[in-house]
């Protein structure tokens, strides 16, 4: 009975809180004074309201980290939305075993709260932890297709500079003839670059930085190195696609053997399954 008054308490505080966080607030001092200079911003509404009020003190725990919030970029996702994903999750994995529990003891049970409290702790630590994985997995398989989209734009570069246009020129008309997230975030680069008269060479290593994708960096340091001379830039060019297209293969080889390991494991129970069913029967009418 104490732990459902505990139970009934902390819901009771938390439905209070978003109560005070969802009302309506009086813009303060400095919002007035700014709503002077500009439009101000629509206020948020109905979902993205809850969200924003879900994610506001996790905002102040310094979350979500700079690692996840990089990864949330890459991915193209709303910080504020992830933030309150992983709240719900982690307190739905807080509150699921313990409330599975007390509909139980409401219907005569009685089934300690021990265990229940246990597991709760570690699907919450579940629901946190996959959160951040979802993320960091979308992420990771956007800068392993930008990571394809260069070696795929490095093997064409190089014809284009021989056939005279420049660096410039060469990865402008290249990267207009490639589709996808990769190929779209290079040209907004090279346009950005180009409109604000910035080298190439700095823009890909901003890029780089960014996305968390090495190899943007070492090709604006190799473009960096031989800037200026044409030949000597297309050779640069071709050394990085061989290195990057070797990296890419000696990749592809390891997850090609790390699946066929994991789908050894399966098989190889199966087997065991099979072959125990095979002489269990024997076993079974053994009698010593």
């Amino acid at each position: 009975m104490t732990t459902l008054i505990v139970l009934g308490a902390l819901l009771g505080a938390a439905v209070a809180w978003l109560g005070v966080n969802l009302s309506p607030r009086g813009p303060s001092v400095a919002q007035a004074l700014d709503a002077v200079r500009r439009p101000p911003v629509p206020p948020p509404v109905g979902v993205h309201r809850a969200r924003q009020a879900l994610a506001a003190p996790l905002y102040q725990l310094r979350l979500p980290r700079a690692q996840t919030l990089r990864d949330l970029a890459v991915a193209d996702r709303d910080p504020t939305t992830f933030l309150a994903t992983q709240l719900g999750l982690t307190v739905l994995g807080l509150l699921a075993p313990a409330a599975t529990v007390a509909g139980l003891n409401l219907m005569g049970a009685g089934v300690g709260w021990h265990v229940p409290l246990g597991i709760g702790v570690l699907l919450a630590a579940g629901g946190y932890v996959t959160a951040e994985a979802s993320v960091r997995d979308d992420a990771e398989k956007r800068r392993l297709l930008m990571r394809y989209t260069i070696a795929a734009l490095l093997d064409v570069i190089p014809t284009s500079l021989a056939a005279g246009a420049g660096i410039e020129q060469a990865m402008t008309s290249t990267s207009r003839n490639a589709s996808g997230w990769a190929a779209h975030r290079i040209r907004d680069t090279l346009a950005h670059a180009r409109d604000n008269h910035q080298p190439i060479a700095e823009a890909l290593r901003d890029l780089g930085e960014q996305t968390g994708v090495v190899e943007l960096e070492q090709l604006a340091g190799s473009l960096h190195l031989a800037a200026g001379e044409g030949s000597r830039i297309r050779e640069a060019l071709i050394r990085r696609s061989e290195s990057l297209t070797d990296r890419l293969t000696a990749d592809l080889e390891a997850r090609a053997e790390s699946a066929t390991e994991r789908m050894s494991l399966p098989l190889m129970a199966l087997t065991g399954l099979f072959l125990l069913a095979l002489i269990y029967p024997a076993l079974a009418a053994f009698q010593p």
